[in-house]
């Protein structure tokens, strides 16, 4: 959902009355680093001073825009995009399917926002309609290419009424058990993607929530308690599901959140007993971001009371460490990995601690929240998302990184390697001072 100027409550977490929700990650920790007087002076004084080095040096100016093209190619791109718009609505299956692919490519590494302005409804109509007819690898192209056009558009007008319109088209293909598994996990990407972008109304994110669910709670233990045999196609769609469905968690107002806690919390451990590893991965990762929101509310004995912790933390330092030989050497290495840092969450509060480099500037991927929108937004744009990183108001918005930096001063601006050091050891300073006071917080708690 797309309202980059809302409200939001202490803990990054929207209101009940607020409908605007993904604006990064629900973090503590950016609260505690906003009102650290000291943090805060050290990192504005390094800063500062960096400022004052690149100040001086003089940016050529030049015809091309600030991402390198020129007018010609930008008018050439437009018209090939517009041209391939109106392919698709073509009768030949493969003519739609190159069609598709020409708009993707543009999308994924240009703004596209002045063709949305113009062609936006005979766009949305063409993806409509590629959706409903189309045979599985248009459909896959097609959704594909619907999320694409959400984090394209953003707060363009006219975005959520789209969303309404491509959440009527992909819903009934998610439900349909005869449609092609592979074109109904992509719809699930492009149905939770386009509500974390668009949805502005709780009620939206709750009933795409319980669409998801109904996919891959298929993959529960069965009444006999027994783990359930899917084909490697069906467990595809029932991880895309998942991954939605946790995608959207991370936004979800806190008395959404809780009765999820109490209807689905407890049934997410048998997701870890199944034959695929990734969605034992995803299973591990949507417990850890539970725990995440338990954590930041105070409501961690709701954990206790909702599921067997013991048995749970047993399970985890089984699959943290599995050496079992009929497991692939890259599936285990994987699952470890993984594995040990949800344990980390679990057992001790620990979130994940990543950062993500892209041109001169880097993204810090310090709680589940936000990693599960970064995992959400790379799986659609893949190759793609450095640009969007760099010059998307959408995601600059949702990873709070603050308004896009002109690309001749990400090459010429940049600061030395000195000026680096300094400003990452304050920054370093000031997140061991805040993890330091969190971490006593979560003994006293848990004591």
């Amino acid at each position: 959902m797309r309202k980059s100027k809302a409200r939001r409550n202490r803990k990054g977490r929207p209101d009940d009355s607020e409908s605007a929700r993904f604006n990064g990650a629900n973090s503590t920790y950016d609260n505690e680093v906003g009102g650290t007087d000291d943090a805060r002076s050290e990192v504005s004084s390094v800063v500062s001073g960096c400022s004052d080095h690149t100040s001086d040096r003089s940016i050529e100016n030049n015809a091309a825009d600030e991402d390198g093209e020129s007018t010609v190619d930008i008018d050439n791109r437009d018209a090939e995009v517009k041209e391939a718009i109106e392919g698709l609505l073509e009768k030949s299956a493969k003519h739609r399917q190159d069609c598709l692919k020409i708009i993707m490519k543009h999308f994924l590494k240009s703004d596209m926002s002045d063709v949305l302005e113009t062609h936006k409804d005979t766009l949305s109509s063409a993806l409509e309609k590629c959706i409903r007819k189309g045979k599985s690898e248009e459909q896959c192209l097609a959704a594909v290419l619907v999320a694409i056009v959400g984090i394209q558009i953003g707060s363009v007008e006219g975005g959520e009424e789209m969303f309404r319109n491509f959440k009527s088209v992909l819903l009934p293909i998610i439900m349909d058990k005869s449609a092609n598994v592979n074109a109904r996990a992509k719809c699930c990407e492009a149905l939770g993607l386009y509500c974390f972008v668009a949805a502005s109304e709780i009620s939206e994110l709750v009933e795409c929530m319980s669409k998801l669910e109904s996919i891959f709670q298929n993959s529960y233990f069965k009444g006999d308690g027994t783990v359930p045999v899917v084909s490697p196609g069906v467990c595809n769609l029932h991880n895309s599901a998942l991954l939605a469905w946790g995608l959207l968690l991370s936004v979800c107002n806190w008395s959404s959140a809780s009765e999820l806690v109490r209807s689905s919390f407890s049934q997410l451990p048998a997701l870890l007993q199944s034959a695929d590893v990734d969605l034992r991965i995803t299973a591990g990762e949507t417990i850890a971001l539970f725990y995440e929101i338990l954590y930041n509310e105070d409501e961690l004995e709701m954990a206790s009371s909702t599921l067997e912790e013991e048995k749970l933390c047993e399970c985890l330092k089984s699959l943290a460490t599995d050496s079992n030989k009929h497991r692939a050497k890259k599936d285990r290495r994987q699952q470890r990995s993984s594995f040990r840092d949800i344990l980390k969450t679990v057992e001790d509060g620990v979130t994940p601690d990543e950062r993500i480099k892209f041109g001169k500037e880097v993204l810090e991927l310090y709680s589940w929240t936000r990693k599960r929108q970064y995992e959400a937004f790379r799986s659609i744009l893949g190759t793609g998302l450095n640009f969007h990183l760099k010059s998307n108001d959408l995601l600059r918005d949702v990873f709070e990184l603050g308004p896009p930096i002109p690309d001749d001063l990400h090459s010429k601006g940049s600061s030395s390697h000195f000026e680096r050091h300094l400003h990452n050891q304050a920054v370093f300073k000031a997140r061991t001072k805040v993890r330091g006071k969190l971490r006593d917080k979560r003994t006293a708690f848990r004591s």
